[in-house]
This record gives C-alpha cells, sequence and structure tokens, in this order.
C-alpha cells in the first residue's frame, strides 16, 4: 500500500494551553496553520480545523488527525471541538526527515509530537503505513494513550505476539480503570495515594503500608517490610534483575508528609481535588507521592513489556524523612536488611524547576540545629541591671545574622551561584522570661543553619564558639541536630552512572540543571554509607510549592514523569559490571 494515513483521535484530559497558542520551548508550532518542528530540522506541516455544530464541552474532547498525502481528512468525521491533520515526514507539505527513517526516531517523532502539544490520554486510530509510527511507539513504552485502534497497521511484522500482548493488556487495563472523565489510571492511583493521611506528627502510616503492599501484589513484586523503630516500618519492593551479583538500583522515596494549615488551602490537602485545568491539589503532590507513584508506574511499563534487566531494582518507601529521617533512613542504613540490598546507586526527591529545565542535586547542605544559652544577672525590670542575659544573647544573635547577610549577598552578587551553594542561617526561636516585670536569668535562641558542602565544619564551629566568646560569659550552645559526613556524587562524564542517568535525559532532550540541594533529604544517610544518590522530581514549568499552602501538580507534569523514568530505569539497570560490584 502507498498510502500513508495516521489517523488520531487525541483525548485531551489535561490540555492547559489555548489552541492559539505557539509550543513553549518548541519552533514553528503554530495552531492556525503553519509548521511543527522539534529539533528535527524541517518543518511538519501541522493546521487546525473547528467543528462548530460541537459544544466546547462534548464528552469526546479535541481530536487530531494526522495523515500522509491523500489527506483524507474528513474521514474521521466530526469527533469533537477541536480537529488537528499532521502530515507525515515526506507527505504534503512537510519535508522529508532521516529522523523518520529509523523504527527509534520515528517512535521518538511521535512522541515529542504529544509532548510538546501536551497531549496525553489519547485514543490513537492507526491504519496502513501509520503503523511504522504507532507501533514502535507503543512498544517503546510510550503510553501517554487511552487507547489504540489499528486498522491493518504496517510493520507488525517486526515484533514478537508477546510484546503486542503486552501492549493490549496495559491499553485494556487502562480503559477499563477510567473513571467518569476518563481520567488517566495512573493519575487515579497517584490521587488515591495522595489521600492517605500520612501527615506529621501522627502519620498513618499503617495504610501507606497496606496500600503499597497492595501494589507489589498485583505488579508481581517482592515486598518486605523492616520495621526501624516502634510503628517506622521501611517497606520495600524489589523486581529482581538477571544477574544477582551486580549491586542494586536504589528508587528511594518518603511516605509522611509536612502538617498542613486547611483554612489558607483552596480545597482540602487530602482531597486530592482535581481543578479543570488538571491542577491537583494536596499535600504531597511534590513532596514527593508523585515521585513514588512515578516509580511504581513505570515498573509497571516496563514489566507489562516483558523488559529484565541484569541489575535488581529495589524501591524503599521510608517513614519519617520529613522530621530529621531519624526514624527512618537514618536507623535503615546501619541494618543488615539494608546491607542485603547491594545498592550500587540510588535516586532520591529533588524539587520542580519553573523553567524547562529538569534540577537533578548530586549533593547538600549539611543541617546543624544550634541553641544558644545565653546566662546573665536577674533582677526587677524597673532596674538597669548589667550583665544581662537578654544583652549578651543580643550580642550572638546579632554576629549570626551578619554573617547570614552575607553569605545572602554573596549569593545575590553571583549569577552563577545557586542557593545549595552558599550557606543559609535563619533565627527560628526565641525563649526566656517569666514575666513582664522579671528580667529572666537565662534566655535562648535557635537557629537553623544549612551549611554548604565545601564549608570546613571543623573550623565553623570554632567560628560558633568564637561568636559565643565574644558575647561574654554564660554564653554557650548546643546542637539538636549536626550533620559532619557531607558527600558529593560524581557528575562527570567518566563516571558510569551519572553517564547512564544524564545519557538517558539527553536521549529524551531533557536540559538538566546540576545543584547542591539546599535542605536536607533522605540522600545524606545513603551518600554518608558510600551509595552515591541524585534527587531528582521530574516536574518542570512547575512553581516550586513543597511545604506551601496549595500545594499542587498539573497531572501532564505527573505522566511525564511516569514516561521519564520509563526511559531512566533501563539505562540505570543495564550499567554494566562495574570493579565496586565485586
Amino acid at each position: 500500500m502507498d498510502l500513508f494515513l495516521f489517523k488520531a483521535l487525541l483525548q485531551f484530559v489535561g490540555w492547559h494551553r489555548r489552541p492559539e497558542g505557539v509550543g513553549v520551548g518548541v519552533k514553528n508550532l503554530f495552531f492556525r496553520g503553519g509548521s511543527w518542528n522539534a529539533e528535527l530540522g524541517k518543518a511538519l506541516e501541522f493546521r487546525p480545523a473547528r467543528n462548530a455544530e460541537y459544544p466546547a464541552r462534548h464528552p469526546l474532547g479535541p481530536s487530531a488527525l494526522t495523515h500522509g498525502h491523500r489527506r483524507r481528512g474528513g474521514s474521521l468525521g466530526p469527533l469533537g471541538r477541536l480537529r488537528f491533520w499532521l502530515a507525515g515526514p515526506g507527505f504534503g507539505n512537510s519535508a522529508p526527515s532521516k529522523e523518520a527513517s529509523t523504527e527509534a526516531g520515528r517512535a521518538e517523532l511521535l512522541e515529542r509530537v504529544l509532548r510538546d502539544l501536551e497531549v496525553h490520554n489519547a485514543v490513537l486510530v492507526s491504519p496502513s503505513l501509520s503503523g511504522r509510527y504507532a507501533l514502535p511507539f507503543l512498544i517503546r513504552g510510550h503510553h501517554q494513550l487511552r487507547g489504540f485502534v489499528p486498522i491493518a497497521p504496517a510493520s507488525t511484522q517486526n515484533y514478537t505476539q508477546e510484546q503486542f500482548w503486552a501492549v493490549k493488556l496495559t491499553l485494556r487495563s487502562a480503559m477499563a480503570s477510567e473513571g467518569r472523565e476518563g481520567e488517566h489510571p495512573s493519575v487515579t492511583l497517584f490521587r488515591q495515594y495522595l489521600r492517605i493521611r500520612t501527615v506529621q506528627p501522627q502519620p498513618d502510616y499503617g495504610a501507606a503500608v497496606a496500600f503499597l503492599e497492595e501494589r507489589a501484589c498485583q505488579l508481581g513484586l517482592g515486598c518486605q517490610k523492616v520495621e526501624v523503630a516502634p510503628g517506622r516500618v521501611v517497606t520495600i519492593l524489589t523486581w529482581l534483575g538477571t544477574n544477582p551479583r551486580l549491586s542494586s538500583v536504589l528508587l528511594n522515596s518518603h511516605t509522611d508528609v509536612v502538617p498542613v494549615f486547611k483554612e489558607h488551602w483552596s480545597h482540602d490537602p487530602f482531597e486530592a481535588f482535581k481543578d479543570a485545568e488538571g491542577y491537583i491539589y494536596a499535600r504531597g503532590t511534590q513532596d514527593m507521592k508523585c515521585v513514588s507513584i512515578q516509580y511504581l508506574e513505570a515498573v509497571r511499563r516496563l514489566k507489562a513489556e516483558g523488559h529484565h534487566f541484569p541489575r535488581t531494582i529495589h524501591m524503599t518507601f521510608v517513614p519519617d524523612e520529613e522530621v530529621g529521617g531519624h526514624q527512618g533512613m537514618e536507623l535503615f542504613v546501619q541494618r543488615p536488611e539494608f546491607q542485603a540490598l547491594k545498592a550500587g546507586f540510588a535516586l532520591d526527591e529533588g524539587l520542580a524547576n519553573p523553567t524547562d529545565a529538569f534540577t537533578v542535586f548530586y549533593s547538600e547542605r549539611s543541617p546543624w540545629w544550634v541553641r544558644i544559652s545565653s546566662t546573665g544577672k536577674p533582677g526587677h525590670s524597673s532596674r538597669f541591671i548589667e550583665d544581662t542575659a537578654a544583652e549578651k544573647l543580643h550580642k550572638v544573635v546579632s554576629s549570626v545574622l551578619a554573617f547570614r547577610e552575607k553569605e545572602r549577598q554573596r549569593l545575590q552578587s553571583d549569577p552563577h551561584l545557586k542557593a545549595g551553594a552558599v550557606t543559609s542561617v535563619n533565627l527560628t526561636k526565641l525563649e526566656g522570661g517569666v514575666a513582664y516585670n522579671v528580667v529572666p536569668a537565662t534566655m535562648s535562641a535557635s537557629f537553623d543553619f544549612r551549611v554548604a558542602p565545601d564549608v570546613d565544619l571543623k573550623a565553623f564551629e570554632e567560628q560558633l564558639q568564637g561568636w559565643c566568646r565574644a558575647a561574654g560569659e554564660g554564653v554557650t550552645f548546643e546542637f539538636a541536630q549536626k550533620w559532619t559526613e557531607p558527600r558529593v556524587t560524581s557528575t562527570d562524564d567518566s563516571d558510569p552512572w551519572w553517564a547512564a542517568f544524564s545519557g538517558a535525559c539527553k536521549d529524551m532532550k531533557l536540559t538538566l540543571e546540576p545543584e547542591i540541594f539546599p535542605a536536607a533529604t533522605d540522600s545524606r544517610y545513603l551518600r554518608a554509607v558510600g551509595v552515591p544518590a541524585l534527587g531528582f522530581s521530574p516536574m518542570n514549568r512547575t512553581p516550586v510549592l513543597l511545604h506551601d499552602h496549595d500545594e499542587r501538580l498539573h497531572e501532564a507534569v505527573f505522566l511525564r514523569g511516569v514516561d521519564i523514568y520509563t526511559r531512566l530505569l533501563p539505562a540505570l539497570a543495564s550499567v554494566p559490571a562495574l570493579p565496586s560490584d565485586g
């Protein structure tokens, strides 16, 4: 057959861009006729059509048509509010493309078209030669689709029966799981997890563990529970690799979330409300239940496609990260169950990035929580008493805040510096006094220092001592928390783990911004015991809202994160044997 007809009914659940808008970061993408170019070097013809007979909220939603030189755009009939057609490379006014000459290139092209248009949850109708694009797209794991309708597509002989069954089963499961509004099943699972109230200081860890056990059963994964402290369980889900002698890939996430001030939220923070634009409001959407479900859904896809990798993949879901990890990861890394995992490399949480780039964290600042106490002469507040606790505390507080201002100016004056590269400090608590008319004998101030990894920690502690001595006698300090093991994970191209991670990101054309994490995560415990770890939460074009009121995440960003992990995990789990593997 000489016909290249590629018909796609694309139902957009969260297409949050106006039809006449231009795609962010994409050249030659026009919604009123013109062309689309995603680093192909040449453009594809791309035009819209409107069906005035259908209401804006038609149940089928917007639709799209891509085709070849016959341009049978009318054959789909009135499909919905919007209909697009896209002429494939070499057809219509579209230029030929070398990328379309390979299976991988065709899959990547179609994936980028959907991604850059922010299309997901689509039904793809694929007749004839369009199968040369649709089938590689499906087989390679680009599953931002609601369903797939093959009409004698070409290229079927290139795949095994098992591969087709994997695609059919995955999509059948997706279709069966959708709600009334056609929600993607991964989003449904995400919202279900968000509704579990694992909020500090009384997190419902039992419900979270039960949820994870159910996921393990559904995915055919091993499940182990390790109680590191009373009521504090680390849940481990394991996908065994083909070579148990190799070290494993550890995918870490924490199950707890920080408290909320419900009166400041637009929606119940544990309802997982999704608005008309596709934003999901809930505590934990960014920090970090999104990543937990992205891990699980990526593994689901890869297993459904029949993949096996040399290295074992462990997913660890740990408690109490939001309160320092002292009854979570800090204890877990000291246990024999952790040693048995043979972790060679780990991924953990990162942060959203409001730009097109993705932030990846290779180290983090050391948290020092310091309480400075001052003692002095008490007395009646009507007198000018000398050598009071307040005077001496004022001096040391002034010294600390002067240091803070110096670091702030250093950060602001150098555009190349990021927050994690300087030491921050904030005064978080003042205590003292018993009555308005009594000068107290003791007062204290508490500070949260986040010490940059290149700082000499011994010298920094001596500086603290110097500030206290300068304030006068009776001024001392103590640590509520003191981290002294700053470690840096290599981001050198010669490092095999970084090469695998960054290489997969490059293949996906993701822009990475390596940084030092400005706060603290469980990665510090992993790095301290010799496990290289990267902090990565794939949320670009997203404001940083962790711990904030109305914490939220767009479902399209969440689903793209699943796609990203689906590409990352094979690369990491296939890193060749290393000397450190033993």
